[in-house]
């Protein structure tokens, strides 16, 4: 597994303060979030934009493995009325093209917030616009990474409905997961390696009668990362591992902490006795 780490889990003063933070902290890449409509913005213009990447990635040496488009949580993007729903898959494919600009292999289209899928109207319509996008995904070799709040027989469900393409996979997120009382290895078993496009690395600490808290650094919180990390290889994912994790006051040293962990758990092989 190579490892990467999230814009956001390192510095929300600049995406180049993220790359040179990403590069001292010895991550392999860094996925980049779109987290606000000012943000996306910039892949309204997505050639200039992914100019700017390429050269970030090229002066630090690090790869760009993902686009993450979050701001599709602020709205009912691709489960809404016709209107929303056009006007998101139209940044939809401006990411499309920037990733295939940029050499990132997956776009990741997030249905949480108010985008999350509740009812089965609502999966059959995010069903519907991912149909729409998968072709030009093919065409771009660009793969759509679905992450969501859904259990593995509706994610195998909302695959089976596309058609088995290899275009469009499930982005798995370690923390969510058990956020929504899912066993997390299970998950992965039952999706198996080839359904599962990256994994965010993230931890939650689960306490009654309170909210998950993902302020948690790896290994700090309730999931079970060896099991994770011995659920993957049953599987035989080779794909990127992505840290979701919090900042804290102290970036560079969080990322450095969180990355040791991770390589120790996933990296060096998992412990199997």
């Amino acid at each position: 597994m190579r490892l990467g780490i999230l814009n956001k889990s390192l510095s929300g003063d600049s995406l180049q303060a993220a790359f040179d933070l990403a590069r001292q902290a010895g991550a392999e890449g860094v996925e980049i979030a779109y987290s606000t409509t000012q943000e996306a913005r910039q892949l309204r213009r997505w050639e200039e934009h992914a100019q700017a990447v390429s050269a970030m990635a090229g002066d630090t040496g690090l790869a760009v493995p993902s686009l993450n488009l979050a701001c599709l949580c602020g709205a009912p993007s691709l489960i809404g009325s016709s209107d929303v729903v056009e006007s998101s898959l139209g940044l939809v494919r401006s990411a499309i093209s920037a990733a295939r600009a940029i050499g990132a292999r997956v776009v990741v289209v997030p249905f949480f917030g108010k985008n999350a899928i509740e009812v089965e109207r609502e999966l059959g319509k995010a069903a519907d616009a991912l149909a729409r996008l998968a072709e030009l995904a093919e065409e771009a070799g660009v793969i759509l990474g679905v992450e969501s709040t859904l259990n593995s027989n509706q994610q195998l469900f909302l695959l089976d409905h596309l058609g088995h393409t290899g275009n469009v996979r499930i982005y798995f997120d370690t923390g969510d997961s058990l956020a929504h009382k899912f066993d997390v290895a299970t998950g992965i078993r039952d999706l198996g390696g080839e359904r599962i496009v990256q994994v965010h690395l993230k931890d939650v600490r689960i306490a009654e009668g309170a909210p998950p808290d993902f302020n948690v650094a790896l290994g700090q919180g309730d999931v079970d990362f060896r099991a994770v990390a011995q659920a993957l290889a049953a599987v035989r994912f080779d794909g990127w591992g992505i840290l979701e994790t919090p900042p804290g006051a102290d970036p560079l040293a969080g990322a450095r902490a969180n990355l040791k962990f991770a390589r120790e758990t996933f990296v060096s092989g998992p412990i199997t006795s």
